[in-house]
């Protein structure tokens, strides 16, 4: 039976979301305030730029757990948004054991 999964999250910049999609690689289509992902394990999900939240259901093996590497990559994006505009320069990225994104920069 079908379950609706759904997480609340900051994402609510139309272009840092899009920064993070393409950063994981994830396909999407744009339609007004909803960006509707197209590709790897949150395929059919709905994050709505409004409110933040990414919807999904249980039919396709969503989970809050899928969800979170969503607003991992928009940090990112956030961050080196922030970044740029105060001249701090990315020297690295990596990612840890764990799945975290470690930057390391320097400030410019």
């Amino acid at each position: 039976m079908s379950h609706r999964v759904s997480t609340k999250t900051e994402i609510t910049d139309k272009g840092l979301a899009i920064a993070a999609l393409t950063q994981a690689g994830i396909s999407f289509r744009e339609s007004g305030d909803q960006i509707h992902l197209t590709s790897g394990d949150v395929r059919n999900a709905v994050i709505n730029l409004k409110t933040g939240e990414i919807s999904g259901d249980t039919d396709y093996q969503h989970t809050t757990q899928k969800f979170g590497v969503l607003r991992q990559f928009y940090s990112e994006a956030k961050f080196l948004s922030e970044a740029a505009k105060t001249g701090t320069i990315i020297e690295q990225r990596d990612v840890d054991h764990e799945g975290n994104i470690v930057l390391t920069w320097s400030m410019g």
